[in-house]
């Protein structure tokens, strides 16, 4: 089933954020199931992930490896749901 991922990372900078996407950016686009992925500053200065997958078995083999060694130190675990409808234009 299709997944929506929330990732929020409190107080990560900006720059930090940039650097590691960078970094897993092409890794990312060629893992089986990606769809997208979607970064944004929180008011709270932290950085929050949206991410569509095909499913979440194909995301966390991919972010186990790739993206959880980059995480700051007590980063909260990611949100998970199934997406039940979706519109794109």
């Amino acid at each position: 089933m299709t997944t929506l991922k929330r990732h929020h990372a409190p107080g990560m900078p900006p720059e930090v954020y940039d650097q590691a996407n960078a970094s897993v950016a092409e890794s990312e686009l060629n893992a089986d199931g990606f769809v997208a992925h979607y970064g944004f500053v929180e008011d709270d200065g932290g950085i929050t992930v949206i991410e569509i997958w095909e499913s979440k078995a194909q995301h966390d083999k991919w972010f186990e490896p790739t993206v959880r060694p980059l995480l700051p130190p007590n980063t909260p675990e990611p949100e998970f749901w199934e997406i039940r409808s979706s519109r794109t234009k």
